[in-house]
């Protein structure tokens, strides 16, 4: 009878053990510990495709180069489709068109779960106009007195400024031509001013010739964003530029003042040069304003 008893607890005690490993098995097979990729959450958020583009600037066929920013979200890999059989894996490629065309650019983005998202844009790849500036014509810019400049034959018409003198003129401009005189003295400060039309948002250089023959002597030249009607109204000026020319290699012998500036949007700008009170006169000659 006891064995009996015995053989029972064993059997219950065995009986115990498996129901054990049982229970346990069932609980490990119940978790699930696969991670998603970074970047991936799982049933929460899923991954959004989009991007942005650039295309390239400069003076040759950068135009065709493009530059891809990926603004994707919860994704990570990328797969992109040029719309010309071109492709890439990168984040966020550079591309270039082969030519002139409208391209349908996609990107296809996915997380770690294999979920996927897709957007698409239309490029429309054009090669830009190129846009002349203008180049000003200055009227009398050699100050010479031939027949016709400025309707009058007299080249100081085309620089006057109301309530301003105007500059004398000589023959010893460079190379012995006509050019402007600027006297000596405190009580004789001449102005020569001239108004015209640019290109608006460009780059531009004045240039001037000049000779002193004094140290501590200058000729000022002044850009003026507009146009001025009185010459009180230039000590209040917007100015795109200003340089003087300080040196000195005697009469007859050259220099260039050069002002470098842009015009911005005001297509109506003017120039100006004075001087004051140089102590013995003073030379100008030969201006002219281009596109840099």
């Amino acid at each position: 009878m006891k064995q009996i008893i015995k053989n029972i607890e064993n059997n219950i005690s065995k009986l115990g053990i498996l129901a054990l490993l049982i229970s346990l098995g069932i609980m490990f097979s119940c978790e699930d510990n696969t991670l998603p990729e970074t970047g991936s959450i799982a049933d929460l958020t899923a991954p959004q495709s989009s991007f942005s583009f650039t295309q390239g600037v400069g003076p040759d066929e950068e135009w065709k180069d493009y530059t891809f920013s990926n603004q994707s979200q919860s994704s990570t890999t990328y797969s992109w489709a040029f719309g010309d059989g071109d492709t890439s894996t990168e984040i966020e490629p550079a591309h270039t068109f082969a030519g002139e065309g409208t391209y349908t650019v996609t990107l296809t983005a996915k997380d770690g779960l294999e979920v996927m998202s897709t957007s698409s844009q239309e490029i429309t790849v054009i090669k830009p106009l190129v846009v002349v500036a203008i180049t000003p014509e200055i009227s009398g810019a050699d100050f010479e007195d031939i027949a016709e400049v400025c309707g009058t034959g007299d080249s100081r018409d085309c620089w006057r400024l109301s309530g301003a003198a105007i500059h004398k003129t000589t023959s010893d401009g460079e190379s012995d031509t006509r050019g402007v005189k600027y006297p000596s003295g405190n009580g004789d400060n001449r102005v020569t001013y001239q108004a015209f039309s640019v290109s608006p948002n460009t780059k531009y250089a004045l240039t001037v010739r000049y000779a002193l023959q004094a140290d501590g002597d200058a000729i000022r030249a002044s850009v003026i964003d507009g146009q001025l009607s009185n010459f009180s109204e230039f000590a209040s000026a917007t100015l795109l530029g200003q340089e003087s020319g300080t040196i000195n290699d005697g009469k007859g012998n050259f220099n260039t003042i050069t002002v470098s500036f842009e015009t911005g949007a005001n297509t109506d700008i003017s120039i100006l040069f004075d001087h004051d009170g140089n102590t013995k006169d003073s030379y100008l000659d030969n201006a002219a304003v281009k596109p840099e």
